[in-house]
């Protein structure tokens, strides 16, 4: 019977360093995991009640503007109005629409309906929803859609987006 090949391995010093380092690493990484695991516990613990009446979430008012303006969930319906007041403050009363000088660059043209055509006019303005007349001042935005040039430079003071495709004017 033939004896098996054996093949001798020499594992230098080296090698025996790298193992340990890894091992070292292993552990410490376990360590780590370990801890994080036990700390997210005592915090998913500390913040859930195990009473069935209390409810899961807290209403705790806030002391100040600045503090309710900070959180993420801010619900309005359950503010007083001093706070409603002062979150106003904070924020400031800055305008989300364009300024005139913006609107300005809007040219205005004169809507030409065809006399003598035999289809009827059926576009109309999205805003005051009325038919675009002869000769009435209309406004095109850069994404095409055309409005009366008073309902859209109302609009565009409030917002500065399209009311169709809601594409900002001047983005």
């Amino acid at each position: 019977m033939a004896a098996p090949n054996t093949y001798a391995v020499h594992v230098s010093s080296e090698t025996h360093k790298i193992e340990a380092w890894c091992e070292s690493d292993e552990a410490l990484a376990r360590q780590l995991q370990e801890e994080e695991d036990s700390l997210a516990i005592r915090e998913f613990a500390g913040s859930v009640s195990l009473e069935p009446s209390s409810p899961a979430v807290e209403y705790r008012p806030a002391n100040n503007a600045a503090q309710v303006a900070t959180e993420d969930n801010v619900d309005p319906d359950n503010m007083s109005y001093e706070q409603l007041q002062a979150i106003g403050e904070e924020v400031g009363t800055q305008s989300r629409g364009l300024s005139d000088d913006l609107i300005s660059y809007l040219e205005p043209f004169r809507n030409k309906c065809n006399f003598f055509s035999s289809k009827k006019n059926t576009d109309e303005c999205v805003i005051c929803k009325s038919n675009y007349k002869s000769r009435e001042k209309l406004i095109r935005l850069p994404c095409s859609h055309c409005y009366h040039a008073g309902c859209i430079t109302r609009w565009l003071k409030i917002n500065k987006a399209c009311p169709v495709c809601n594409e900002e004017v001047f983005g």
